[in-house]
């Protein structure tokens, strides 16, 4: 049984941001414990105490532009703090990794991009799953599409993905549940990968952008299963 986070990240064409994402993490529920205590004991050591608390959430944006708990922290520890996260969800832990990527200059309708995003991500972390195993759906109870993606996901698990090949969409147990990510460590961890995915198709560039490439250049964080749309 797996339990699956996810968020995500939308189009920002003023920023150089053109694709909207949504990507996340698939764990083992035997596996979750012990990645929480992790994350807890990084929260101690960066604040002093482990409390679910907002000024206790790592939230990758946060962390890398020095917002939040973060504000006025040096930006090496920044990167070390992110560079400390990435190892929790690289391929040599249980973890799986998924997103999807669409593209939205490419789109006759632009507003299906959060729609079509999170089909493909529902396909994706079935196939990184397997058709064999079961998993819960848990993600960001800030995302503005909270309606809809519970819309959405009732019809997938009913009748498949929104296309001529759709997927029925059978490894996710009952509906899509939210969750405040200041509540939970695991949403805060698909935060993080999906901020670094992110930074695989945006603008982020400077000195702070080659410091985290740097830091994390040894970490395989190559998704499981991923969905670039359309296609070029």
């Amino acid at each position: 049984m797996y339990v699956t986070y996810f968020d995500e990240v939308k189009a920002n064409p003023d920023s150089g941001q053109h694709h909207y994402l949504v990507g996340g993490i698939s764990v083992p529920m035997v596996d979750i414990a012990g990645i929480e205590g992790a994350v807890a004991d990084l929260a101690k050591e960066t604040f002093g105490t482990a409390d679910l608390t907002p000024e206790t959430e790592f939230h990758a944006s946060y962390i890398y532009f020095g917002k939040g708990p973060f504000k006025g922290m040096e930006p090496k520890k920044r990167i070390e703090i992110l560079s400390k996260l990435a190892p929790l969800i690289v391929h040599e832990t249980p973890v799986r990794r998924m997103y999807s990527a669409i593209d939205t200059q490419k789109l006759y309708a632009e507003h299906k991009a959060a729609e079509f995003a999170f089909a493909h991500f529902c396909e994706r972390a079935q196939r990184a799953i397997g058709p064999k195993q079961k998993s819960m759906l848990i993600g960001d109870l800030d995302d503005a599409e909270v309606k809809n993606m519970i819309r959405d996901f009732a019809e997938y698990r009913q009748s498949g993905t929104p296309w001529a090949y759709g997927l029925e969409i059978r490894v996710f147990v009952d509906t899509v549940h939210f969750v405040r990510s200041h509540y939970s460590r695991m949403i805060q961890l698909a935060d993080v990968y999906l901020f670094i995915v992110s930074g695989w198709f945006g603008s982020r560039r400077g000195w702070m952008a080659e410091a985290l490439k740097e830091a994390l250049n040894d970490k395989d964080l190559h998704a499981n299963s991923y969905k670039h749309w359309p296609a070029s």
